[in-house]
């Protein structure tokens, strides 16, 4: 069994491979047969095996890599902890209009941030490792593992019969076929990382929501930031307005938008990304983040009988593949490639497949957040999915600059807008500091299809910012 590594080596990556893949692990014995086979370890496989196991189902969890997958390891707990200390280090440097203003700018220790970074990592691994699923009455398997028929995994030459499976094998990062990257130094989330010196130079190739975080992030510590865009905004599903808003943030900041451009060519020598007009764009450090590739190679998915193709599993209304007794979810199978979405499906799949539930995953409401400064939340439709679908909908909206929290805590840059469709909420956005904390509201709004009144008579605590849905909400569509 090969042993996964994360650099650097350090104290708190030794600790994350010792919790999400130990060295010494000793799989048990197979069972004659399991009620649920899952193959992948991130945050949906998890949450399936530990509700089928702490249901009295016999489980077996098989995973080649790290327990808790990319948003372990590669993305929500770093990320944000990266996030968290450029917040620091900006809110720093933004004491004069509060009264304050530091004799000298502040010393960013980046080795020092990305310590922390990882021991964040290692903090959040702990809740999800290898021993915690097998106390949850979990059968972990440790290493490559495939379908060799369409009622059994192998694994390392162990054959796990089941009833019914479950594909959870996640997704990585997609990367251009760009002339000159092969062979070129690049980062993507699975490596930036790694780093222990800030780079002077940053290239972000790719203008969603990876990059647009960790571009802020990067220029807040002290990088020098150019982000490409293909396309003519940041943050291409996300509503226009909320787009502008970001942009504008960014911008003042400092990060260079070269929105409505393409990268064609990379000179990995003397670390140029070569624009379509021929701009040269010296770096230290590329990002690539252009999208996402789904993990459907090596598991022996045509033994299952199950369906795929370059966006995934092919799965039906209740997630069962073409192979009836296989069940797929999260980012393998869904378009909505986020960790609450793949801990939802895991939860209506495991309901589906070993209850008999008959659970639609199209009846669930899946909101999602990009963690910029402001951040960017979003639920249900936008107004430009709206016009694609031909329907038409009402906006209610109110601009942070009219809520007076917001502008006390020197935050009014975002909107709360409300999307009605015959007098119901069918979308939100809500552009703000926190707004992924605040979204929940505006799920459940959506959920239960209630008007703009019902949503306005919610009692909200006095002075907050998440008061702009509730004014927004009192608002006449405009």
């Amino acid at each position: 069994m090969s042993i996964p590594s994360i650099l650097p080596f350090d104290a708190p990556n030794r600790q994350q491979i010792a919790q999400a893949h130990p060295p010494d692990w000793r799989p048990p014995r197979p069972k004659d047969v399991y009620d649920l086979v899952v193959l992948g370890g991130g945050p949906g496989g998890l949450t399936a095996a530990v509700t089928a196991a702490k249901a009295g189902h016999a489980v077996a969890m098989v995973e080649r890599n790290l327990t808790g997958g990319t948003c372990v390891n590669f993305g929500c707990t770093p990320s944000k902890s990266l996030l968290r200390a450029a917040r620091a280090v900006y809110q720093a440097r933004d004491g004069q209009r509060f009264g304050y203003a530091l004799e000298a700018d502040p010393q960013v220790d980046f080795a020092a941030v990305m310590t922390r970074v990882r021991e964040m990592r290692a903090f959040s691994g702990s809740f999800d490792a290898v021993s915690v699923a097998a106390g949850a009455g979990i059968d972990v398997f440790l290493g490559d593992g495939r379908f060799a028929s369409p009622d059994a995994v192998e694994v390392d030459g162990q054959r796990l019969l089941f009833h019914k499976a479950l594909i959870a094998t996640g997704s990585g990062p997609a990367v251009p076929d760009l002339p000159g990257l092969v062979g070129a130094e690049y980062l993507t989330n699975e490596t930036v990382f790694e780093l222990t010196e800030l780079p002077r130079r940053v290239v972000c190739i790719g203008a969603g929501i990876v990059n647009c975080e960790l571009a802020q992030a990067l220029r807040r510590l002290g990088s020098d930031v150019d982000l490409v865009g293909s396309g003519d905004r940041l943050l291409p599903s996300e509503s226009p307005a909320a787009s502008d808003v970001l942009a504008g943030r960014l911008a003042a900041e400092g990060v260079r938008l070269r929105l409505g451009r393409r990268v064609t060519s990379v000179d990995g020598g003397r670390r140029l990304a070569v624009l379509g007009d021929g701009t040269q764009l010296p770096y230290d450090a590329l990002l690539l983040a252009a999208g996402r590739r789904v993990r459907v190679d090596g598991f022996g998915l045509e033994s299952a009988g199950v369906k795929f193709g370059p966006s995934g599993v092919e799965t039906d209304d209740q997630l069962r593949t073409a192979n009836p007794a296989v069940y797929a979810i999260g980012d393998v199978a869904q378009p909505e490639k986020f960790t609450h979405a793949a801990i939802a499906t895991a939860q209506l799949a495991v309901a589906n497949a070993l209850d008999g539930a008959g659970k639609l995953v199209s009846e669930l409401v899946i909101p999602h957040c990009t963690y910029t400064d402001p951040e960017v939340a979003q639920v249900g439709v936008t107004p430009q999915e709206a016009e694609r679908r031909g329907m038409a909908i009402e906006t209610h909206r109110v601009e942070l600059s009219d809520v007076e929290r917001a502008v006390i805590d020197g935050a009014a840059d975002g909107f709360a807008a409300l999307y009605t469709h015959h007098g119901r909420l069918v979308g939100a956005t809500y552009v703000a500091a926190h707004a992924g904390e605040s979204v929940p509201l505006l799920t459940l709004a959506v959920a239960q299809k209630l008007t703009p009144g019902e949503l306005a008579a919610v009692i909200h605590c006095y002075p907050t910012q998440v008061e702009a849905i509730q004014r927004a909400a009192a608002q006449p569509a405009g």
